[in-house]
């Protein structure tokens, strides 16, 4: 997985301006984040009220190096405290946190869907687990991004 992260973040750092999604912003610990959402790797499933959605956004440049967030939540969207949330932030090999429904909580902005288009915002809030030390930390993040809606 932490492979993955780091190819699919280095991919995504590729983009250039005009395949930009969207934008994160917030911060893990007292790392400020300033992410750009990849349209090739974001995207989202709706049937009914319920979604599937994952969202995944890079930094290249910054003191502490590429940092990748890969941000999933699914669930039914009429009731937001039964959506299950989850993050990764991968940065150097042996330098990734997660967090998960039982750390984070999430708050929608805006979720419409038309023409195959995704429009989402909110913000998701609470504690990862990770890095070499296993230490936990703060995290916010902020998102505004378009995604393609796939079957």
């Amino acid at each position: 997985m932490d492979a993955l992260c780091l190819a699919l973040g280095l991919l995504a750092g590729s983009a250039s301006a005009q395949d930009q999604a969207g934008f994160v912003t917030g911060s893990l610990g007292d790392t400020p984040l300033e992410l750009t959402v990849s349209p090739d790797f974001s995207d989202a499933t709706i049937v009914g009220t319920y979604v599937d959605t994952s969202l995944l956004a890079t930094q290249v440049d910054g003191a502490e190096g590429p940092i990748t967030l890969i941000l999933t939540f699914n669930g039914d969207l009429s009731d937001l405290a039964e959506v299950t949330v989850e993050i990764t932030f991968a940065r150097e090999m042996g330098r990734n946190w997660l967090g998960d429904k039982s750390g984070l909580s999430l708050k929608l902005d805006k979720f419409d869907a038309a023409d195959g288009v995704i429009a989402v915002a909110g913000t998701v809030t609470g504690e990862v687990t990770g890095g070499p030390d296993q230490e936990t930390l703060p995290v916010t993040v902020s998102f505004n991004a378009r995604m393609k809606e796939t079957d």
